[in-house]
């Protein structure tokens, strides 16, 4: 069960450039898997409460700020179909709370959408018994 940290909405780990880069990296290792080096994450939120991390961003393909190239993967039929859109959301929880914060190994995903045409993080704080702050709502 999560108990609640004395902060009430979510802290960026943005000042803190480390652990900033240790949840991105664990966050976006899905994508690495599914697409190889053509995507990568413009991140748009990234939002800490205790020991839970938020991550929302749009994928863009590497060579510019355009689509990303979904031909050859598992993605370009649902692209071609028109029900995927160019999110990535990703919900981590830290593992140790005795590692450092700045340590990817530290921080487990706990679910991330690629892709969604609708608000798929929406029933994550039941789901995970996270904190409805942490994603905005």
């Amino acid at each position: 069960m999560y108990n609640p940290s004395a902060r009430s909405a979510p802290a960026s780990p943005i000042s803190d450039h480390s652990v900033r880069e240790a949840v991105l990296q664990a966050a976006t290792a899905r994508l690495g898997a599914a697409f190889g080096d053509r995507v990568r994450l413009e991140v748009e939120h990234l939002n800490r409460i205790g020991p839970w991390a938020f991550v929302q961003g749009q994928m863009r393909g590497t060579d510019s700020y355009g689509r990303p190239y979904y031909a050859g993967t598992g993605y370009e039929a649902r692209r071609a179909d028109g029900v995927m859109s160019d999110v990535y959301v990703a919900l981590l929880k830290k593992t140790d709370e005795a590692g450092a914060d700045n340590d990817a190994r530290s921080w487990r995903l706990a679910n991330h959408s690629i892709g969604p045409t609708d608000v798929a993080w929406l029933t994550w704080p039941d789901e995970h018994d996270a904190p409805r702050a942490l994603f905005g709502f």
